[in-house]
């Protein structure tokens, strides 16, 4: 007569018990996680590090001299920043009043009476492109207006006008933050409109 079977337990392959398999697994498991969270993480330092390069900030200079002694009239965009400059609008102001372009600009200032001999003898440079993209660290100009032996007494007065010009402009950074500029005041917008009844075209 045979005796009852007694079965022992298995022990799994490879000899660990199941528990420390599973602290393996399990283990396993929060290092992936982890190492996936440190890597999104990364990513987010390098986007906003590589977004911190590349922010512009434009300024406008309305002057009548160059740095060498020139006697210009001249209105320039200068990017202190590092990143380029999308500028996307410019308005320009006598006073209250817009003008849309250099001849107005002198009509403005000079009155109709004067303006109509002066436009034959200044001679204006334009850069007459609607927006510009300005590289970092870089400048443009909008137009520059030499003074010459004929035209002196227009540029004169020309000359007292332009370090009060009202310059209002709205430009952007390579990721579409934007900011608008009046009064000397720049605030972040969330883009750029323009305003093509007063935009200034030289």
């Amino acid at each position: 007569m045979e005796g009852p079977e007694i079965h022992t337990p298995h022990r799994h392959a490879g000899g660990l018990p199941r528990w420390l398999e599973l602290l393996i697994a399990v283990t396993a498991l929060i290092t992936s996680i982890s190492s996936i969270a440190i890597a999104l993480h990364h990513g987010e330092i390098m986007e906003k590090l590589v977004e911190a390069n590349s922010i512009p900030y434009l300024e406008a200079d309305a002057s009548n001299g160059t740095p060498d002694g020139q006697d210009v009239i001249s209105l320039d965009f200068h990017n202190r920043g590092v990143g380029p400059a999308n500028q996307q609008s410019l308005k320009v102001k006598v006073g209250d009043r817009y003008v849309r372009s250099v001849p107005e600009l002198i009509d403005t200032v000079l009155g109709p009476a004067d303006a109509q001999a002066a436009k034959g003898l200044i001679r204006v440079v334009k850069n007459s492109v609607p927006t510009r993209f300005i590289s970092g660290t870089h400048d443009q100009f909008v137009f520059r207006i030499p003074k010459t032996e004929a035209n002196a007494a227009y540029w004169d007065k020309l000359s007292q006008a332009a370090p009060n010009l009202g310059i209002e402009y709205c430009y952007c950074s390579v990721f579409h933050d934007c900011w608008e500029v009046r009064d000397l005041a720049q605030h972040e917008v969330k883009q750029c409109r323009r305003d093509e009844a007063h935009e200034f075209a030289p």
